[in-house]
């Protein structure tokens, strides 16, 4: 959405999903909160925090060369990455819960109640952006912005508000999956940048800027990511998505449907 509606490339994208991953630790770890339940709380403490970074810098950015965006996120990054080590250390930490250890067998397949459990919210979260961009006012406004800002502006569009809301709103989606992936990765804080980097992988796939194509770039990451883990070895499959990338960039950089944004 960052990208699509402000043409920013957030490189602390990953950073965010940290800081929801640790919101749900602590909240579980000190009040007791099941970490399905700590959601709306990610949510909404990610969204003010990306409204006050939107409001503070990056609207000064709409319309700057893109080396400007990426100087500025990775800063972002810097700052939040080594915050983090500074109050919660680099101990590596864990969401344990009483279904952790549950698993589903379906026919040979095991599949983990939580796994199987942040696949369906993360379905619902997906389903609820989509109705919100292309079923309500403000979703029309944001696409608006994104198709033609200046048409936009002369409409009565107050764009700036527009750049506001949907930075603030990706802020927040991403806490919000940092708080579901907290009961399946072990949690740090240098563990941003790998999310960083999965996201680019998984916004070229589906197309710069193309929000539906999110969905299948995801998943088409997801079960390469799994085979090449499984097949060969650990190590590589991040290598292996960097070739995937450069393939699709090369034949394809519009994205796997060819409505994304190629600059």
């Amino acid at each position: 959405m960052a990208f699509g509606v402000m043409g920013v490339v957030n490189l602390s994208h990953g950073d965010f999903v940290m800081l929801g991953a640790f919101l749900t630790y602590w909240l579980f770890t000190l009040a007791g909160f099941d970490p399905f339940l700590t959601l709306p709380f990610s949510l909404i403490a990610l969204f003010f925090l990306g409204f006050f970074l939107q409001r503070l810098a990056i609207n000064r950015l709409v319309g700057a060369p893109p080396i400007m965006s990426y100087l500025l996120t990775f800063g972002f990054h810097l700052v939040l990455t080594n915050l983090a080590l500074r109050v919660w250390t680099a101990d590596y930490r864990t969401v344990k819960t009483s279904y952790s250890g549950l698993n589903l067998n379906l026919l040979g397949v095991v599949l983990p109640y939580s796994r199987l459990a942040t696949f369906a919210l993360a379905m619902v979260v997906i389903l609820g952006l989509y109705l919100f961009i292309y079923r309500t006012e403000m979703g029309r406004a944001i696409r608006a912005t994104a198709q033609d800002r200046e048409m936009a502006r002369l409409m009565g569009v107050k764009i700036f508000r527009i750049y506001t809301f949907t930075f603030a709103l990706a802020t927040g989606i991403t806490g919000l999956a940092g708080s579901l992936i907290s009961t399946t990765f072990v949690l740090y804080p240098q563990m941003g940048l790998p999310f960083t980097i999965t996201a680019f992988c998984v916004v070229v796939l589906g197309g710069m800027g193309y929000i539906p194509g999110t969905l299948w770039g995801g998943m088409v990451l997801g079960v390469f990511e799994s085979l090449t883990t499984t097949y060969l070895t650990a190590g590589i499959s991040l290598a292996l998505s960097f070739f995937l990338l450069l393939l699709i960039l090369v034949i394809r950089p519009a994205g796997l449907f060819g409505k994304g944004i190629v600059e």
